[in-house]
């Protein structure tokens, strides 16, 4: 009793309170908090400004769609040119709301009970700004609960309104979003615009919210305005039938006390302002599909029970006792039992209508009809495997249960049970019946799954340590994952580093050959220029892909390479042969020295030199005697070379075990990259992302984004696993993007997908 008289609000201390403050007093300090609220988020904006204008024109550079992109652009360019409009705009938007509320007394003519009658729908533009602004101010909402609960009644109190809603209170999240959005209408901003500069503001400015509202409970407390008043959060995680659903209204989620306070202290997602929240909204949309399908909204009859009557009891304890495969029917009942534990397929819509759920008040059944059809959204999903879609349909039931207690499963993306149900989702994405990391992947995933139906019984706290022990368990199978992404990032690294190597040491060999030989009409000997391009090629390759470009071996080289080439070319006269006998014994050691570097020596060696041998005693002679070919045995010697050729770069050896398979293409060259929506597409993709390739046979093959070469622009996708790793360039990439044979897996929340699908079917989208 004493807990439950800590959350309320003392009225007759509120009423004496109330007494002791003249309205010129109250009007005084509802300006000055007024003053130091839009001071407070002006100072906020006007701080964040430049990293804002980054942000929007980041975002357009980045946005491979053109409309988008010109959004993104206008939007920055808005910001630039009108901010102190904007702000202005803001500054009086808040003022406007404040003097309303100072003028006139706050009256709720309509009625909080849920009526389908009274809500009308709203056009497609009005309702994305409507849901924008829902989003926002939920998350403010649940930031600052305790807070604005408060700051609700603090202004209530200078308001002269004792019910103290947060809609009457001129600082609240939906009247702060309505605000700006109005101010960036009154600079005749596309509403597109006015969505993306909202989300700027709940970037930078609604992170410090609440703060701002905690120093105005401050500044109010040191005006003795309601200093003793103790708020209490009503995010329990377990509660009672009767705390579920207050039946007389209809609302979903709100807390009724003994003083018929019907403020939303749990933070109820689009609650404050407008009395409507995202499970509201729902119930608004469901409602008018089935009306308009020619269903009834007769009152459901309750839970049935034993022998075909209504079950005695807590419904969330029959529902416990069918998650857990305890509940035995006295008489017969037309649904398999075993699907429960199955999973397959969505099994709510059958429960009920074999009369084992069944609702005991209209917002109960709204519950079951919005978490079947999110969960038909779920099992629709293409991107979940079929194996782990049937453990996550386990968990239909503790859902349906987790949303009959807690109102908040719909409105808040990361409450604790959503938030595990995504991070099984995240866990699945790529996962294939084979390999050890995936079988323990699975295992682990069917005992969290396990765990939930054994030991949820009303405390949802359960989400959060199964959701902790998920993480960690992920965070080490991802720590083994990039061990193997990492040496095959280094494998292809070093792959590529040698492929540059080459194609650089093969323009350099031409160059100094182009240099040497000069307008000269003289060739170099065949076998002698087989030698440079292979033998000498590798010395070179060696040492640059070792030492770089300013490596004194590298240097040496290059200096054997243009010795080598003048060496075997005619010398003419007497100065030449001079030259050439000087620097042989140089040469040739410089040329023995190479040759050990790659593992050429002995009579190998000795075979190649011959023909060096003879090639250098015909340059001597040119000129002064008739030349005679030396005998060679060019079979041996190409042997040699072949020999030569086979062999790995050094910078390779190590690496030659990682398996890294290449896609084949259709014969169609498609290197030429074509500046369009498909390549910007693949130059955005972020690392981690999936993709699922379509293969020429017809099937599919999902493979993550693990590296990007930033040598030669390739693209590393290996499987969960960090395994099978294959590559591809970014023409090619953007070539099957194009031709419809790529494309990205779905990221993000799996529930918010499902819940933004389902606003989308009951609206009438595809």
């Amino acid at each position: 009793m004493e807990n439950a008289q800590s959350n309320v609000v003392n009225l007759a201390q509120f009423d004496k309170g109330k007494k002791a403050l003249n309205p010129a007093n109250a009007l005084t300090l509802l300006n000055q908090c007024r003053d130091r609220f839009i001071l407070a988020i002006e100072h906020v904006w006007n701080e964040q400004r430049d990293a804002i204008e980054m942000n929007l024109m980041a975002a357009g550079d980045n946005s491979p769609i053109l409309e988008n992109r010109n959004w993104y652009f206008q939007a920055q360019n808005l910001l630039r040119h009108r901010n102190e409009s904007l702000v202005t705009g803001f500054r009086k938007q808040i003022t406007s709301k404040l003097e309303k509320l100072a003028q006139v007394r706050a009256q709720h003519s309509a009625s909080d009970e849920f009526i389908i009658d009274d809500l009308s729908l709203v056009d497609e533009e009005m309702f994305e700004t409507s849901l924008a602004i829902r989003k926002v101010a939920s998350r403010l909402q649940m930031d600052a609960v305790e807070s604005l609960a408060a700051l609700d009644r603090r202004v209530a109190m200078l308001l002269q309104n004792v019910n103290g809603r947060s809609g009457d209170n001129p600082f609240s999240p939906t009247t702060l979003c309505d605000a700006f959005l109005a101010a960036c209408s009154a600079l005749d901003a596309d509403t597109r615009i006015k969505l993306i500069l909202l989300q700027q503001f709940d970037a930078s400015v609604v992170p410090v919210m609440p703060n701002i509202y905690q120093e105005l409970n401050q500044f109010l407390i040191g005006k003795e305005i309601l200093p003793d008043l103790k708020i209490g959060s009503d995010r329990a995680h377990g509660r009672s039938s009767a705390q579920r659903t207050n039946v007389a209204t209809g609302l979903p989620g709100m807390q009724h006390s003994g003083n018929n306070d019907d403020s939303d202290a749990g933070g109820m997602g689009g609650a404050s302002g407008t009395g409507v929240d995202l499970f509201a909204l729902l119930q608004q949309l469901l409602a008018r599909s089935q009306l308009a399908q020619g269903k009834s909204w007769a009152e459901p009859s309750g839970f049935a029970g034993e022998g075909g009557g209504q079950m005695a009891g807590d419904p969330i304890m029959t529902l416990t006792q069918l998650q857990r495969g305890q509940y035995r029917p006295s008489v017969p009942v037309n649904f398999d039992l075993s699907r429960l534990q199955t999973g397959g397929g969505n099994y709510l819509r059958d429960l009920r209508e074999a009369g084992l759920v069944r609702a005991e008040n209209r917002t109960d059944d709204f519950v079951i009809d919005i978490v079947s059809m999110m969960f038909d959204h779920i099992f629709d999903d293409d991107d979940i495997p079929a194996a782990l879609k049937a453990l996550i349909g386990r968990l239909q039931i503790p859902m349906l249960k987790v949303a009959m207690l807690d109102r908040q499963f719909f409105s808040r993306k990361n409450h604790p049970a959503r938030h595990l149900l995504d991070e099984i989702a995240s866990a699945s994405m790529g996962w294939v019946d084979e390999g050890e990391d995936n079988k323990a992947l699975y295992t682990k995933i069917s005992a969290i799954i396990q765990s939930v139906l054994n030991d949820f019984n009303d405390d949802i706290s359960i989400f959060d340590t199964l959701s902790a022990d998920l993480q960690a368990f992920m965070a080490e199978h991802e720590a083994r994952t990039q061990i193997k992404v990492t040496q095959t990032a280094n494998a292809m690294e070093s792959a590529e580093r040698v492929h540059l190597a080459e194609v650089l040491v093969n323009q350099t060999i031409e160059k100094i050959r182009l240099e040497v030989l000069g307008d000269s009409s003289e060739t170099i000997p065949e076998l002698i220029d087989e030698f440079i391009k292979i033998s000498w090629h590798r010395v070179l390759l060696e040492r640059y892909t070792k030492g770089g470009d300013t490596d004194p071996a590298w240097q040496a080289g290059l200096k054997t390479t243009r010795n080598l080439f003048w060496s075997v070319l005619p010398k003419l006269n007497t100065e030449d042969r001079l030259k050439l006998v000087s620097m042989l014994p140089e040469l040739l050691q410089q040329l023995r020295e190479g040759m050990e570097q790659i593992g050429i020596a002995g009579a190998q060696r000795d075979i190649l030199f011959s023909a060096l041998i003879a090639a250098h005693s015909a340059a001597v002679k040119a000129g002064v005697q008739p030349t005679t070919k030396a005998p060679i045995d060019t079979e041996a010697y190409r042997s040699v070379l072949s020999e030569v050729a086979a062999k790995p770069v050094a910078a390779l050896e190590e690496i030659t075990d990682v398996p890294i398979e290449h896609f084949d293409f259709s014969p169609d060259p498609v290197e030429t990259l074509h500046d369009d929506e498909f390549t910007e597409q693949a130059r955005t993709l972020k690392k981690g992302m999936w993709l699922e390739f379509t293969n020429p046979d017809g099937s599919q093959r999902t493979a993550r984004l693990s590296w990007v070469s930033s040598l030669r622009g390739v693209y590393l996708f290996t499987d969960n696993q960090g395994l099978n790793a294959i590559t591809i360039t970014l023409p090619r990439l953007a070539a099957r993007f194009r031709n419809s044979t790529a494309r990205p897996m779905k990221s993000g929340s799996l529930t918010e997908r499902a819940v933004d699908r389902l606003i989308h079917r009951l609206q009438g989208k595809k």
